[in-house]
């Protein structure tokens, strides 16, 4: 049996351990090429995590490893932070010709809010903190309006085989679950992206609102990480969003047998 603890995991409370194990997973080891939501750069630089190592005699002890995430070649934000960091448009294209590289980030905001409301412009300590620190939609629409144009822009700029790292939450607002992730999923399939993988971010606390009297829905303690691959062959036999593609296709799948390279 294989050593469980050498397994790359889909759920870990660690984010830069796993953009680590994306890169060496799905990204052949080498940096990413672009982050257009570069922001201060948090996902990048040098990162600790605790990893659990088997011993001859079978016990398993926790030691803590170091590792790198290299900087991005190419750094984008439409309110950047740091130098070296180009400005870009919230509804342009990103600056780069189309099939053009071979990997990418992004991590946009999945907050709520009037960006001119009260408590987002005035300086007063504690008020609507996660407002100001990750920015926000307004109105509900236009988050996913975002979404989608980032991520056909994603596509536009990857190679054939490009990969493309999406972290996501779903997000609850006015009393209505919005299930973003899940969203963004189905807008990469139809674009062409094949979703490759998915990673379970877990929180071990969040900032909680002090408006929320009533609660209606569970509390948020998880974000994903989605590889999304352009135009990877694999798609093909998972384009399970469209129905009229089940129905076109449902004979010739149930014809078809699965093979070992279909499980791998």
């Amino acid at each position: 049996m294989a050593d469980s603890t050498k397994v790359i995991k889909s759920v870990n409370y660690n984010q830069h351990a796993i953009i680590r194990d994306i890169i060496e997973l799905h990204n052949n080891g080498k940096p990413f090429d672009c982050d257009i939501t570069y922001s201060i750069g948090n996902f990048y630089g040098n990162f600790k995590r605790t990893i659990q190592e088997k011993q001859n005699d079978g016990s398993i002890i926790e030691k803590q490893e170091e590792f790198e995430i290299p900087q991005p070649k190419y750094k984008f934000d439409v309110d950047p932070q740091v130098e070296g960091v180009e400005k870009i448009d919230p509804w342009g294209p990103i600056p780069l010709p189309d099939n053009s590289i071979d990997s990418m980030m992004v991590d946009l905001p999945f907050v709520i809010g009037p960006r001119d409301c009260a408590s987002m412009i005035n300086k007063k300590e504690g008020s609507n903190v996660i407002g100001k620190r990750f920015s926000s939609y307004y109105p509900r629409h236009e988050m996913f309006e975002s979404y989608e144009h980032w991520l056909k822009e994603s596509y536009r700029v990857l190679k054939p085989g490009g990969v493309l790292v999406w972290k996501s939450q779903p997000v609850i607002s006015g009393g209505i679950n919005l299930m973003t992730s899940y969203y963004s999923c189905r807008v990469a399939e139809d674009l062409g992206f094949y979703i490759k993988d998915e990673f379970v971010l877990v929180a071990k606390q969040r900032l909680i609102s002090g408006k929320v009297k009533n609660q209606m829905h569970s509390r948020r303690y998880h974000s994903f990480f989605h590889v999304f691959v352009k135009d990877d062959p694999k798609r093909d036999k998972t384009n399970y969003w469209k129905r009229e593609f089940m129905e076109k296709n449902k004979e010739i799948a149930i014809k078809t047998p699965i093979t070992d390279a279909d499980m791998k």
